[in-house]
């Protein structure tokens, strides 16, 4: 059985959608980030990294996020990531937009919230964070436009990894989603395998309103 090291709402999320929309078994494991569980001698014996997600197959361990789902559906023969070609670069290319330029601009504004530094200084560089994540999400909205998932007709484990950012939108002031963003985050959060997760990890979902 799978173990998904978790923390509510997070990153991880994508991945526990994803164990869910495959069907399989798996036992959560919850970490308190805001406790600083994730920087304990315990959990760097599995992660020494200090991150989370992280999943444990039959002894053998797997670390960020994107590798994870990766490693699933490769090893399940999921649909979330289509069989080669355009199709699959499309995917690896949006999943990977999620995990390594989405991801990481939300996190240089969760990281200016705790920095000691005057007032005035951190308004200003938390504008220019928030004028980087509307950036990126136009650029999500337009490809909205054209097609019905991010990466084409189908729905990807990108689709999801991008639902589960967007949530975090509510903890900055002016981050804007557009109309085809927000039905995509509509649709996929309404999916069973997404309320499960919502359910499992008492998260409310706000970014589709």
């Amino acid at each position: 059985m799978y173990q998904l090291y978790y923390s509510p709402g997070a990153c991880s999320m994508a991945v526990h959608v994803v164990l869910n929309e495959l069907g399989v078994p798996y036992e959560l494991k919850r970490i308190e980030t805001m406790k600083g569980e994730q920087k304990s001698a315990e959990f760097l014996k599995i992660n020494p990294r200090g991150q989370i997600p992280v999943l444990v197959d039959d002894g053998k361990t797997v670390r960020e996020g994107a590798a994870i789902m990766l490693y699933l559906m490769e090893k399940h023969n999921s649909a979330l990531l289509p069989k080669g070609g355009y199709a699959h670069a499309q995917a690896l290319e949006w999943l990977m937009f999620g995990n390594a330029t989405l991801h990481p601009a939300y996190g240089r504004g969760f990281g200016l919230m705790h920095a000691q530094v005057p007032a005035e200084t951190k308004d200003a560089m938390m504008k220019n964070v928030v004028e980087n994540i509307n950036k990126l999400w136009k650029e999500v909205d337009e490809k909205l436009e054209k097609s019905k998932y991010i990466a084409g007709e189908t729905v990807t484990a990108a689709d999801i990894l991008l639902t589960v950012i967007a949530n975090w939108s509510s903890n900055f002031q002016g981050i804007t989603l557009g109309s085809n963003v927000k039905r995509l985050l509509k649709e996929i959060s309404a999916r069973p395998s997404y309320q499960k997760a919502l359910k499992d990890e008492q998260v409310e979902y706000k970014a589709a309103a």
